[in-house]
């Protein structure tokens, strides 16, 4: 059950890929829904199939110990700009492979664009979970 009453979203083998070292979500609503639910920021990786830097990414920068581990404390999600060019369009992309981070509520913490190493991505997402923390801190008066 999520946590406004509403049954949690329960994914299947069909639902999720592995990219390197990292277990992605497929698709943009499922992986915003379960981020929601999970109370956990989302990174959505924009791909698409002939994009060679996106597969040098999988295999390189995904499957740094450093990103796998920093990437457990996201919800991942992997959107294919040729499956969902509607998101993509009204999120403004202007290359592959992008990657941007969301709060479980749907702001940005951060967006890259490019080719990313492991050290740089590293630092993005240990940036990303710090304004994340930020924002769910409750207001002080």
């Amino acid at each position: 059950m999520g946590p406004d009453g509403v049954p949690a979203t329960i994914l299947d083998a069909r639902m999720v890929t592995q990219r390197g070292a990292i277990t992605f979500v497929k698709g943009w609503d499922v992986g915003r829904r379960v981020a929601a639910e999970r109370r956990q920021p989302a990174l959505v990786f924009f791909t698409a199939h002939w994009c060679t830097y996106c597969r040098k990414m999988e295999g390189t920068t995904f499957t740094d110990p450093a990103v796998a581990h920093l990437a457990t404390q996201f919800v991942c999600v992997l959107v294919d700009a040729d499956e969902e060019p509607a998101v993509c369009q009204r999120l403004q992309l202007s290359g592959y492979p992008t990657l941007e981070m969301f709060s479980p509520t749907g702001t940005s913490l951060g967006r890259l664009t490019g080719w990313q190493g492991a050290p740089a991505l590293a630092q993005s997402l240990q940036a990303a979970l710090q304004r994340h923390a930020l924002l769910e801190q409750p207001l002080r008066r």
